[in-house]
């Protein structure tokens, strides 16, 4: 009479360990990046945004001293030609405080859409947002992959946030 039991019981427990393995491999399925090639029309645009996607690691990592020198990277490339994009990478790169880098990338990123958006020739950037950012005043960063890296929450919240608009 126990060996019936004990049947069902293993039956029962196959089909959820089934289950689980399913479940776990769709989502690791949705959970995929997609990145695209990306291509500018000059060297400068080019640098430019490598620069910037520096910097935004650097700040969804929380490392200040990698944020910095991204900072100078793209000051120095971009110089003068783009006051504002210069001016704010400037303040990144002489800050020590994680927070104030975090709001002038915000800044950075609103002055520098522009000078992406007419210089982007090839590949698609995402415009991401977070709602909570800035006490819930919310913030825009760029991305070259659709999957969401938070630069003003990093590892606290890492995902948060979405994809508002795709640059091609």
């Amino acid at each position: 009479m126990k060996k019936m039991r004990i049947i069902p019981q293993i039956g029962i427990l196959v089909a959820i360990g089934i289950f689980v393995i399913s479940c776990k491999d769709s989502n690791s399925k949705s959970s995929e990046t997609k990145t695209v090639a990306i291509a500018f029309k000059n060297d400068l645009a080019d640098k430019a945004f490598q620069h910037y996607t520096h910097i935004k690691t650097a700040l969804t990592n929380g490392n200040v001293s990698e944020a910095k020198k991204g900072g100078k990277m793209l000051s120095e490339t971009i110089s003068n030609n783009y006051i504002d994009i210069s001016n704010l990478s400037k303040k990144i790169a002489v800050s020590e405080n994680l927070e104030e880098q975090r709001q002038a990338f915000s800044e950075l990123t609103n002055a520098i859409q522009p000078f992406i958006e007419s210089n982007l020739e090839n590949g698609e950037i995402y415009k991401q947002y977070c709602p909570m950012a800035f006490n819930n005043a919310g913030g825009y960063w760029f991305s070259k992959e659709e999957a969401v890296s938070n630069p003003y929450f990093g590892e606290k919240m890492l995902k948060c946030g979405t994809v508002k608009e795709v640059i091609k």
